[in-house]
């Protein structure tokens, strides 16, 4: 397959600027390549996130579940009343040292959803968590499930709120989530010398060593996560070009053939093919 290549110098936005380096490629070098200089691989933790308080609990249920604050604390009151919700005003973000994890766990081992992931957890107990940071704000523990809905016998918003809470909890006490990482810096011959922006170019890709937590949620940013994403995007709003998917193994001094299609709006990436495809 062929594989994107980020150019150092950024997107060229007219069709001369992306004609320029075309033209020097493909006309004076036949066919053009790249060089692999360097190779950098690394392993990068994904959190699991904090439990819910009242706050973030609210702010979930907004961007996760698209339900209003007012409604969300009607159903989480409902859910409490009824004995599967602990009680849902909190400004409490951290377990007290008095719950117990294996037993509120247990609770939900039998549950289709997430039950295999649960029953994972208290096989091997090395991969239990406490809950991450958060604050003991001393009144109420975090929002946490405190019956099992195995029959699946709530409906609707309900339904959907007590998933939401459940699969956040579970998260709270699942390992980080572990991605690896790999970075490839290239040099075109050609286009510079090397090290100058104009001949460097870069892939990056990554694909999931350990799911952890991310095995058990359905929406993994929300809340004060997804703000914190949000301020990561690069400039213009876009996102660091990084393929979710394993690289193929590059090594240092190997030589990649390229091809650079002219997109029809002018701007232009390079595209790097590994060497052993034709």
């Amino acid at each position: 397959r062929g594989i994107r290549a980020k150019w150092r110098a950024q997107r060229s936005w007219t069709p001369e600027a992306a004609r320029e380096p075309y033209d020097r490629l493909f006309q004076n070098y036949r066919p053009p390549a790249a060089r692999v200089t360097n190779v950098l691989r690394q392993e990068k933790t994904q959190p699991r996130p904090v439990p819910l308080n009242t706050v973030a609990f609210l702010k979930a249920c907004s961007k996760a579940l698209k339900i209003g604050p007012h409604a969300a604390l009607s159903h989480a009151e409902r859910l409490y009343l009824s004995g599967y919700l602990s009680y849902p005003r909190t400004e409490s973000s951290a377990y007290p040292s008095s719950f117990d994890v294996p037993a509120a766990l247990q609770q939900q081992a039998s549950d289709p959803r997430w039950g295999y992931h649960v029953r994972a957890l208290l096989q091997d107990r090395t991969r239990l968590q406490r809950g991450r940071g958060g604050t003991d704000a001393g009144d109420h523990p975090p929002i946490t499930p405190c019956r099992a809905d195995a029959d699946q016998l709530l409906s609707g918003d309900m339904r959907r709120v007590y998933d939401l809470v459940t699969r956040h909890f579970i998260a709270t006490v699942s390992p980080d989530a572990i991605w690896r990482t790999t970075s490839i810096a290239l040099h075109v011959e050609g286009l510079g010398e090397e090290g100058a922006d104009a001949a460097a170019f870069s892939l990056a890709g990554k694909e999931l060593a350990d799911p952890g937590w991310l095995a058990v949620v359905l929406h993994q940013k929300y809340g004060p996560e997804a703000e914190r994403g949000e301020e990561q995007k690069g400039e213009g709003g876009e996102e660091e070009d990084e393929e979710e998917g394993a690289l193929p193994p590059f090594s240092v001094g190997e030589t990649l053939p390229l091809r650079m299609p002219l997109s029809e709006r002018g701007g232009s990436r390079m595209a790097a093919s590994p060497s052993t495809e034709a």
